[in-house]
Parts: structure tokens; sequence; C-alpha cells
């Protein structure tokens, strides 16, 4: 039976070679679309899954509300809480805390000299992060590696790095050039997928020895990125509640005398890399995007049924012309569900063939996938189990469901009506294949919809006015390694930079646009004003940051060197001023505000953006503080930068002799906070065009055949005198309609989907009518173009060929 099935198959394939390729080729490029995209969805959702306990992690999240206002959501929280948790709350077994640090580490190795170089992926930390999370030690013993201070333990990349082939266990390396670190253990690099990332883990004494024990019981300090483990089974809902009223019952009264509250959030870590929007989170520029995850997700599905639309299309339209047939095998004796059994096993056939071709697409597109992604998504995916199972899912799917209703179509012709030629065609046929097309221009449009909006908050986004000036500026990191002297030689360096060609200026100071600013302390005004202290995020800059970068002042001075006394002034930006209940900037100029000292304030600037335009405006304070310099930033001129580089290296090497010469361009640094934006719209825009590629496939394989059956039609309008154009404006007509029916019902679906997912940017576009209008003609034109070659070929034969036989 099944032979017999097989080669009925191949034989009406063979015949019909044409809908075959093309309902192949749909096919196969809805399953190998979607695969890949799920396997980004897979890739996504799987970071820190590695984790044995993950389900059971959880991350506190800090909440600082300060008169009345929510003033920011912090993934980091202060040293006290972890214990607070631990001690007063069995469901809470172990905590842990991170605290992230940076600079120059460097190793005296007798083979290759001084290896050093500045390191962004370091934390201090305690024994209990080997309990909590599965960074598994390869040398080491997990209780005592991180007992004492000036303990390190480090990542087989760097052990690789700094020692080469050299057991590194006992060996000290130097950071920033004063603290000698014991290297007491090795673990395994940590996996891409995972929300922290770092290469060094440092003893948690040697900040309390360094800091005092305020690292241990501070309520203020907010640097702590700290995680608890929970017994299974918690409900952690009803814990966060009891934590809570704990929280208010032994804090409320210091609350209450500086006008604010604090929300400690056990957050999930499994949430944390899709959900993590957070200030101050472990590696912001590679956090996830939820909403992106989703809508790739929509558009995998879409693309599939999208193919599997035009294999029923295809499949319905093309049954009347295998009507003999039916009737013939009917007459010999087949029942309907042998029928139904042939033409489904077609249709598993169809697919398992589309299958195998989508898994070849899959193999061959998948380093190209990974480029356009920017996730370094392991091949091995293609391997598992999971993966097979997705894929039979699929073939399964689609072999039953695009298969199911042609299966049952082609069954029901009543063999005397078939073998006389009065097969009909029903209304309710036709409407179904109207319906198909229309829902797959309602997907088509919303898709170019979304790419545009998409496309034009980007664009928004990178071109909007920052308020700052980051073109040609070239950055470096200052040097880690300094001494008592450091202030002295920074001058000398600055006067030799400054004679280098092409350096028109040059500032010092603690960060730079695009760099988070973790140096947060409360600021109040001494007399008046709020309450509450306000969170201030302090930069700490010299006298030439304000003019270098162009920033504008609203009012006053910036930094003077004519003024002796600047370390006791204090300039803020106009947000921070609103926080403080000034009406107006001049307002705040002379007055004293208290920022663990008491200063003046001197000068207001207008705001810019410190971050990406996906944060609003931070109140900001600028101290004087030529003795903290982590960035160098000069402003250049049209000049070739190495030239630049090459002149600086010798003055460096001079003043900052161990210090590894580090730098990078300002303008690629602060665009880069837009990097997973652009990835996903470039994955949405090859994946809307692939799906709008498809559809038109589709329309394209039914025209033809709807064309070709009204041939004798063309060929009588022709001899009474029909010009091509009527005819094929005549043919296009029906499929245009549908496609313009499809953009009334898609449009308002797209302007509510946009409009949701615009709504979590501050600075954000107002969704234009005109993106509608371009997307409309543009499906129009798509349609016109697949289904016009069609009818203009058939509108260009001799009516004398195809009326021969009348």
């Amino acid at each position: 039976m099944f032979k017999s099935y097989f080669t009925s198959a191949l034989r009406n394939f063979l015949k019909q070679k044409g809908f075959t390729f093309l309902n192949i080729v749909g096919l196969s490029l809805g399953i190998a679309a979607s695969l890949l995209i799920l396997q980004y969805v897979k890739y996504e959702r799987s970071f820190d899954t590695f984790h044995s306990k993950a389900p059971d992690i959880y991350r506190i999240q800090y909440n600082g509300w300060q008169n009345g206002k929510l003033r920011f959501e912090c993934a980091a929280a202060v040293p006290a809480v972890g214990p607070a948790l631990t001690d007063n709350f069995p469901e809470v077994l172990r905590f842990t805390r991170l605290f992230p640090v940076g600079g120059v580490v460097s190793y005296e190795n007798p083979e290759l000299g001084l290896v050093s170089f500045y390191e962004k992926r370091m934390q201090i930390t305690d024994s209990s992060v080997f309990d909590i999370f599965d960074f598994n030690l390869v040398k080491g013993n997990k209780e005592t590696v991180l007992t004492g201070p000036d303990k390190v333990v480090i990542s087989q990349r760097a052990a690789k790095k700094y020692f080469g082939d050299d057991d590194p266990i006992g060996k000290a390396i130097t950071w920033n050039g004063d603290t000698r670190l014991e290297v007491t253990g090795v673990f395994q690099d940590i996996p891409d997928n995972s929300h922290i990332k770092f290469d060094f883990m440092m003893s948690y004494q040697t900040l309390v020895t360094r800091a005092g024990e305020g690292a241990e019981t501070a309520w203020g300090w907010y640097d702590f990125n700290t995680y608890v483990l929970l017994k299974p089974g918690t409900d952690v809902r009803s814990l966060q509640s009891k934590w809570d009223t704990y929280l208010y019952d032994t804090r409320h009264e210091d609350w209450e005398k500086r006008n604010q509250k604090q929300e400690f959030i056990l957050q999930p870590i499994l949430d944390i890399h899709l959900y993590g929007d957070l200030l101050q989170e472990s590696i912001p520029e590679e956090k996830g995007d939820g909403k992106a995850v989703y809508a790739l997700s929509f558009i995998a599905l879409f693309i599939l049924i999208i193919a599997w639309v035009n294999y029923i299309n295809l499949a319905t339209a093309k049954s009347f012309d295998r009507a003999n047939e039916v009737g013939v095998r009917k007459v010999m004796g087949a029942v309907k569900n042998q029928l139904i059994y042939q033409f489904l096993f077609e249709s598993i056939l169809i697919n398992f063939f589309s299958a195998l071709l989508a898994v070849a697409l899959v193999w061959v597109l998948w380093p190209g996938f990974i480029g356009l992604t920017g996730r370094s998504i392991p091949i091995e995916y293609m391997l598992q189990q999971d993966f097979w199972i997705l894929l039979s899912v699929l073939f399964l799917v689609g072999a039953l469901l695009s298969g199911f209703y042609p299966a049952i179509v082609l069954s029901s012709f009543k063999p005397i009506a078939v073998l006389k030629g009065k097969v009909m065609r029903t209304a309710h046929g036709g409407l179904l294949r109207k319906g198909l097309v229309v829902f797959q221009f309602v997907a088509s449009v919303i898709l170019i919809i979304g790419l545009l909006v998409v496309y034009q908050q980007l664009n928004f986004m990178r071109n909007q006015d920052l308020g700052v000036s980051i073109n040609q500026t070239l950055v470096l990191k200052g040097p880690g390694a300094t001494d008592s002297t450091y202030s002295r030689k920074m001058e000398s360096f600055k006067a030799e930079a400054l004679r280098v060609s092409g350096v028109k200026s040059m500032t010092a100071s603690t960060n730079v646009p695009g760099d988070e600013i973790f140096w947060a302390m409360g600021v109040r005004r001494l007399v008046g004003g709020p309450e509450s202290n306000i969170s201030g995020y302090t930069i700490g800059i010299d006298y030439d940051y304000i003019s270098s970068f162009n920033l504008k002042l609203a009012a006053g001075r910036s930094f003077d060197r004519d003024f002796t006394n600047e370390s006791q002034s204090v300039i803020l930006n106009r947000a921070m001023t609103e926080a403080l209940d000034f009406e107006k900037p001049e307002d705040a100029l002379g007055q004293k505000i208290i920022q663990n000292d008491t200063l003046e304030v001197v000068g207001v600037l207008e705001d810019y953006h410190q971050m990406s335009l996906k944060e609003a405006m931070t109140p900001l304070v600028f101290r004087y503080t030529p003795q903290f310099s982590s960035f160098y930033a000069f402003k250049i001129g049209d000049v070739n930068a190495q030239d630049v580089l090459a002149g600086l290296e010798e003055p460096w090497n001079t003043y900052f002799p161990g210090n590894p010469l580090d730098y990078f361009f300002l303008d690629e640094f602060f665009n880069k906070q837009y990097e997973s934006d652009r990835q996903f719209g470039e994955v949405f825009g090859v994946f809307t065009v692939l799906a709008i590629f498809i559809a038109c496939l589709g329309l394209f394989g039914l025209a033809s055949f709807l064309t070709i059956q009204r041939t004798k039609e063309i060929g009588i309008r022709k001899v009474l005198g029909s010009s091509v154009p009527n005819i094929v404006i005549l043919l296009s007509r029906e499929f245009l309609l549908l496609v313009l029916i499809a953009n009334v019902i898609a449009w308002p679906v797209a302007w509510w989907l946009m409009n949701t997912w615009l709504e979590g940017f501050p600075y954000r576009i107002e969704i234009n009518l005109a993106l509608f209008v371009v997307a409309a003609i543009g499906v129009l034109v798509v349609a016109f173009l697949s289904v016009g070659f069609q009818t203009l070929k058939a509108a260009l034969i001799n009516p004398a060929q195809t009326l021969k036989y009348e």
C-alpha cells in the first residue's frame, strides 16, 4: 500500500515540478527560519541555567524612594542585606556578595617579562559564591581559597594569559601597583550564557581591611551585587512579604528621619538576562531583551504559518486538476479514507523533503546567523535532542495541518460528476483561499510596519543631540598603578600630550559619556529643599572637562584655575537642581549642599545624556578631583588616530611605566549601548523580508495556476478588443483587493503592538501615518509584481493559440 502511495506521489511531483518546487522551497525556508530563530530564543532563555540551583537563586534588587518618589532601581544592594536575610529567615540558606572592581593587573613572568593588562572583569567576593553558583574550581579548595585578605582565584583564561603553562598557585600578582594578591585557586572559564562574567575573584577580606566594617554592615553603600540561595519550594511571595515587614519594623525610624524608604526585592536569577534592566547591571552591554525574544518567537510562528498557508492554497487550487484522477480511483474501488491517506502521504513527503533541506540550510546559514545576532550560540545545538524533537514537531504539525484540508477536498469529489466534467468550485473553498491570503499579508504588513518603527526609533536615538560632544574623541584608560606622585606626573604627561600633533585638548575624569557612574552619594541642601537626601551620581572632573566636551552652562561657571579651593566647590546639572527644589538654575548658585562635605554650588550644567537615550536624565554632581582619573579624553583633529596614539605612547611609558596603553574611541564606545537594539533590528529585518518573500512565493504560484485556468477567457477578451493592460488589471484586481483588506486589518494591530514597544523608551518617536502608507504601498507593489508577472505573461499569449481547439 505504501509503495503504491509513494509511486503515485512521486509521479504527481514529477508531473507538477513547478508547484512541487514552490512548495518545497517555501516550506524549507519557513522551517529553516523558524529553527534558527528558536535556537536564538533557546540561547537567550538559557542564561544562568547551567547553575544546578538556579531555580532557587535570587538577586536582591534595591529600589530607593526619596520624598515619596521612586528615584532609582538598582541591581546592586547594600552589604547589610545578605546577613539580615540569612540571620532572620530560615528559608534563606546562604548569601554571597560580589563587589565589582577593575584596574591594572601585572605579573613578572620569568620567561615573558612583565605581563600587564587592564582588567574590567574582577569581583571581590567570599567562599559562599561556590556554594550558590556552579563556578567550578579546577585547582584549590573552595573552603579556603577566599579566606583571609589579599587572596585571589583566577579563571583558566587568566591563568594562561599571565602564567602560560606554569602552575599559578602560590604565585603573586599585583593589582593597581600597590596590592599584592596571592593566587590560591583556578576556576573554569565562565560560560558565555552567564549574566555575570569575571576572570578574577578577590577575597572579601581584601575589601574589609581597606574599607572597614562598613563593607559588612552598611545600609547606605549600594555597590554590592547580593545573591541568596533559598530552600527548594520556598513561597517567594510570602518570604518577600515577611521581609518587607521586617525591614519596616527595623528600619522605618531611620527612613522617617531621612524621608526615604528602601525596598529590597527578590529577583529570580533566571529573569536577570532578559528582564534585568536596572542600574549597575553586571554586563549592561550584553543584557538581553525579553520583548525582543517574544517578538522574534512570533515572527518564527508567522513565517511557519505563512509557509503552511502557501501549501494549503496551492494544493487546494491544484485539486481541480486532479479531479479526474480522484474519479477514476473511486470508480476502481478506492474509498474516501484511502484517498485521504494518499494525499496526506504526499503532504508528509513534501514536508519531509522540506525538513531535510531546512536542516541543510540551517547548517550552512549558522555562521552568518551567529554574526547577525552577535551571540555565541554553539552549533552543537544542532546535535542536541531538543533540536531534533523541535524539527520532528514542525514536520509532523506541518504535514498534518497543511495536508489535512487539501486531502479532505480532493477525496470529496463525486466520481460521476468528475468524469462528466461537472466539478464545481465552491464559494467556501474560494473564500478560504482568500482568507488565507489575507492572513499572510496581515502578518506581512504588521512585520513591515514593525520593522520601520524599529529602524526609525534606532535612528532617532543614534542621531539625537546628546548635549555633549563625543566625536573625534580618543580616550585612554587612566593608569591603574599609581603612587603619591601621580598628580604631578599627570600634569607633566598632559603638557607633553598637548604637544602631540593632532591633539586639541585633554581632560581627565572618573567617567566619560557612555560609562555608567558607580560613584553614588546622597545630596541635600544645607538650608531648605527636600527633607531627604537625593541620590547624586558623581563624576570627578578637572578644569578642562566641560570645555572639552562642549557642555553648556545654564548658570554660573566651570571649575577654574584662578580659584584655589575648587575641591570645596561643586557643579550640578539641571536635573539635580530640580530634584533639590531650586526653581531655576540661578537660584542654586552660591548655595551650600552636603555630600559628605559641605560644598558650594558654583555652576549648573544643562542636562546632557550621560548614558543612552534608553535611560531618562539622571541628577548629576560634578566634583573637582584631579587625583582620581579613570579616563583621559583627547579631542583630536582630522588626523590619523594611530599617529596620535604613537605620539602619546612615549610620554605614557615615561610617566606611567608598567601601565598598558588601553584606548577606545568615544563615539564607538557610546554607541555600543545600542548594539543589542541594532542586532535586534537587523534580525527583525532579515526575517521580515524572508516572511514577505515566502508569502509572495505562494502568491506567485497561486496566481500562476489561476491565470492558467483563465487562459481561454483571456483569449476571448483579447479577440473582443481588450488591451494587455486591461487584462493585467482585471486578473490582478482580486489579489490587490485582498492585500488592501489585509492592510485595513493590520494597521490597528501594528499600531497597538509598536506603541506598546515604544513605551519602554523615555525618548521615543511618534508613530507616523506615513509609515503605514509606506508599508501598504510596499506590500501592494510586491504583490502586484508577484501576480503581474504571470498575468502579463498570459495576456501576451496569441489568442489563436489558446482558442485553436474551440
